[in-house]
């Protein structure tokens, strides 16, 4: 069976960065399923397996406008130490949800915060190996995530 819209593709899949570094890997958290064409995984993933069989082994770089999208700095914001009401010490890499948004701590100096509220995959090429292993017309029993292993917060 092909690979066209409205299809359901399971995958084993790795990816990682240019210099080499693993962001998520089937081997660790299992194949990963989506529904083609509706958005379920980046678009760079959606149209490279266009077409693709059961079976087939596909490599390719996804441009960061095709993946997670370019770092727009706009997003990156310095704010008072006490804007945020955290409840406990801010620190690197805790998660804040500020006006709807998701941020994550960059840096904390004596009186003020950075976040950034940019994906923390945008404005990284994706390195994909992949294998399809499964085309359906039918919705798995179990079907989810986002295929990042862990990395992201979708």
């Amino acid at each position: 069976m092909t690979v066209t819209k409205d299809k359901y593709i399971t995958i084993e899949y790795s990816f990682s960065t240019s210099d080499g570094t693993l962001l998520g890997s089937s081997e660790y958290s299992g194949p990963f399923t989506f529904r083609q064409g509706y958005g379920d995984v980046v678009p760079g993933l959606d149209s490279r397996v266009e077409g693709a069989e059961i079976g087939d082994e596909l490599s390719f770089v996804i441009p960061p406008e095709e993946g997670y999208g370019e770092r727009d700095e706009s997003k990156v914001k310095r704010l008072p130490l006490d804007a945020l009401p955290l409840g406990r010490d801010p620190e690197p890499g805790l998660r804040v949800n500020l006006n709807g948004t998701v941020m994550v701590i960059t840096e904390v100096h004596d009186d003020h915060l950075t976040l950034d509220g940019n994906h923390p995959l945008a404005g990284i090429p994706l390195h994909f190996n992949l294998r399809v292993t499964e085309v359906s017309d039918e919705a798995p029993e179990e079907h989810g995530g986002c295929g990042c292993g862990g990395t992201c917060s979708c």
